[in-house]
């Protein structure tokens, strides 16, 4: 952890996870990077802009990055990229994060995830979302 005035001791060890995303921002990386912090993990996260996808998922396994969100236009291209798809991502086959062990990469779409917990909050509370709530969520996960 660290202070307000001291920075974060990169070294060897510390994990890379990366964003690629055609118009990368700094909310993503400023998110995580702080997640990581109150988190106490040592990793560091980066946003970057790729040309070419094959090229980047093939950077994420050859230089063991730990893994990678995935932002339009890249979400369905992927797909054919990794080594396993998870169930969140093969159940509307879109993809937006990219886990990798050890050289294997595995899909998942975290924003499915998320629609499938605030379902089973909703059957466990009673409180449910609107159909046009459900409907925006559904399309926000393949955008």
């Amino acid at each position: 952890m660290r202070d307000n005035d001291a920075m974060r001791d990169i070294t060897k060890d510390t994990r890379l996870c990366i964003s690629l995303s055609a118009r990368p921002t700094n909310i993503g990386t400023r998110f995580h990077n702080y997640l990581y912090e109150k988190l106490d993990l040592d990793f560091v996260y980066k946003a970057f802009s790729a040309t070419d996808i094959r090229d980047a998922i093939a950077g994420v396994r050859g230089l063991s990055i730990r893994g990678c969100s995935v932002s339009m236009p890249w979400k369905e291209d992927v797909i054919a990229l990794v080594d396993e798809m998870a169930p969140s991502a093969n159940a509307i086959s879109s993809v937006n994060t990219i886990v990798n062990d050890d050289g294997r990469l595995t899909a998942y779409n975290t924003d499915f995830i998320a629609l499938q917990a605030t379902e089973q909050f909703a059957l466990y509370t009673g409180v449910r979302p609107t159909p046009e709530q459900v409907a925006e969520a559904s399309a926000y996960s393949r955008a």
